[in-house]
């Protein structure tokens, strides 16, 4: 069987004090614990050193992966990695600090709570819901958009269990519910998404647009304004081929009489008024160069 390491392995990296003495001494577990590989995250528990972090940090606050640390350890995208471990327990439960964990308190019953490797996690239905309820809307959404096209959810599963949620912020949760959309590629997409919705802007997620130079798929765009909006990641367009591909994709979008924004990283975390501003000011010359072109016809014709 080996040392007290491998049996937490077998079991998933954490054990109950009292299932470890079924196997080892405690002068056994202490070594284990002085070696470095074995950790008492609380009383009655021991635990792999190396587990995640998250995980470890929901064990030391006897309570459960909640909001984007239960998003990231369902496999989620997060538009933002939360600085500290997202942990609730339920109500009534005296709460200790932990210097790295944002405790709340909540409602948890069973129907909502799922295992999670070695620890206790909101299921996908009730983290996006919280994440929708509690987080800023582009955050709600990255999550919302990306349980979709993982398939960890429906829509129709969402929408009925928002029409029994008792939480606050409900408007918050129907808007995310409105426009969450799996076709969203990832959570810098869907940020970019929400910009534009903030700015009161519905943009097609991977819209596909024929052109004489090809076919292309862009990140976001309106076939009726022919304006599309691009997530450039410098990760995903750094190399050269890549450059001289977008290159190619945006010269060919731009020949086809369409309007190609392109926005970093830093512009949808850090300035995403600006984005929707940016988008919306482009719509709306867009607007205003189809309606002159429309009433130009009709002069012409009449004369």
């Amino acid at each position: 069987m080996g040392g007290p390491e491998q049996l937490l392995a077998s079991l998933g990296g954490s054990a109950a004090a009292s299932d470890m003495r079924r196997y080892f001494s405690q002068r056994q577990l202490e070594r284990a614990v002085l070696g470095g590989g074995v950790v008492r995250p609380r009383n009655g528990v021991y635990a792999l050193a190396s587990l995640d972090e998250a995980h470890r940090v929901a064990l030391e606050c006897r309570g459960v992966l909640f909001a984007r640390s239960a998003a990231l350890a369902h496999g989620l995208g997060v538009l933002e990695r939360p600085r500290a471990v997202d942990v609730a327990v339920r109500r009534g439960t005296k709460i200790r600090a932990h210097p790295q964990a944002n405790i709340v308190t909540r409602l948890l019953p069973e129907e909502d709570l799922v295992r999670v490797g070695v620890v206790t996690a909101t299921s996908p239905v009730r983290t996006v819901l919280d994440c929708a309820a509690q987080l800023e809307f582009a955050e709600g959404l990255a999550v919302a958009d990306s349980a979709l096209r993982c398939g960890l959810v429906t829509g129709s599963q969402l929408t009925s269990a928002a029409e029994a949620w008792i939480g606050r912020n409900k408007r918050a949760l129907r808007r995310v519910l409105a426009h969450m959309d799996g076709r969203a590629a990832n959570p810098f997409e869907s940020g970019l998404r929400a910009a534009c919705l903030e700015a009161g802007v519905a943009l097609e997620p991977q819209l596909r647009i024929s052109t004489r130079g090809g076919t292309f798929v862009v990140d976001l765009g309106s076939a009726l304004y022919r304006v599309t909006a691009e997530a450039d990641s410098f990760e995903w367009h750094g190399g050269r081929e890549a450059l001289h591909r977008d290159c190619t994709r945006y010269n060919e979008l731009v020949r086809d009489q369409w309007t190609v924004l392109r926005f970093s990283w830093e512009h949808v975390m850090f300035d995403r008024a600006w984005v929707g501003q940016v988008v919306a000011d482009v719509i709306r010359g867009s607007k205003r160069h189809n309606s002159r072109g429309r009433n130009a016809k009709t002069v012409h014709s009449a004369a």
